[in-house]
């Protein structure tokens, strides 16, 4: 009887030991070894295993998931900071061809002592200008610029400054870019002014997409709104630089009319 009582508790272990867990929707072995637990993971429904990532495993700084309104006054102007690969791209190519406008196209006529061909340059230039302008914008969803070639284009705008300057004090001496349009607009440079604008609406449109691609999105809408300050500050220097450059130009070209003073003096 004792044999028999004896049998009978090895058998009633042994199932026991052998008999699964449920645990929700998943079965489990008592044998279940810590690395099968692990493999299991990987078979989990798709929201639940992105739950389960982002709690767990979730490499972003406190300070990137930390929303604005929470931080302090100088997490905040960390983060404004940690904005000037956008901001500088676009200070520097709206303070370019905001110079370029506002100073060397006025200065630029076929003739120069011309004030109505002066004003036909200044006119078309611009027309072609914000027809690049659209051209580039409207190409955001087409090509994504990474921010090498985001830090370029300003600077490329830069060259063009110098360039228009250049023909600004030398149209009369260089006519070999000259040819006949209607309305005695006079210039191969439609072209550059084209080109003005592709860059200018390029930085514009990448600028912004990259925020929205790199910037968390508790700090996406600071980050837009705090870089479009740049563009502003550009604007702001650009009007003064271009006042002085138009002076220097209508100096150069014996053209009377200029707001202030060229600081460098006479260049004849």
């Amino acid at each position: 009887e004792e044999d028999q009582q004896h049998s009978m508790i090895e058998s009633t272990t042994i199932t026991t030991t052998s008999t699964p867990l449920e645990i929700g929707d998943d079965t489990y072995s008592h044998r279940d070894t810590p690395s099968s637990l692990h493999h299991d993971n990987d078979h989990r429904p798709q929201d639940t295993q992105d739950e389960w990532e982002d709690e767990y495993e979730d490499p972003t700084p406190m300070l990137q998931r930390q929303h604005v309104h929470d931080m302090t006054t100088k997490q905040r102007l960390q983060l404004v900071l940690s904005l000037y690969p956008y901001m500088i791209p676009l200070f520097v190519v709206y303070a370019a061809e905001y110079t370029l406008q506002s100073g060397t196209w006025t200065s630029i006529g076929f003739p120069v002592s011309d004030e109505t061909s002066r004003n036909k340059f200044y006119e078309y230039s611009n027309w072609i200008y914000q027809v690049g302008v659209f051209v580039s914008r409207s190409s955001g969803t087409i090509y994504e610029a990474p921010l090498t070639i985001l830090w370029i284009m300003p600077f490329l705008q830069i060259v063009n400054v110098l360039f228009f300057t250049i023909v600004a004090l030398r149209q009369e001496a260089t006519p070999w870019y000259v040819w006949p349009f209607p309305y005695n607009f006079t210039s191969l440079l439609i072209l550059p002014c084209f080109y003005v604008g592709l860059l200018g609406g390029a930085v514009y449109v990448n600028g912004y997409t990259r925020i929205c691609q790199d910037i968390p999105l508790e700090h996406r809408e600071f980050a837009l709104a705090t870089t479009s300050v740049a563009e502003s500050f550009g604007i702001v220097v650009a009007d003064i630089t271009g006042l002085f450059l138009q002076s220097c130009l209508y100096q150069s070209n014996h053209i009377e009319g200029a707001v202030v003073s060229c600081p460098i003096g006479s260049s004849r």
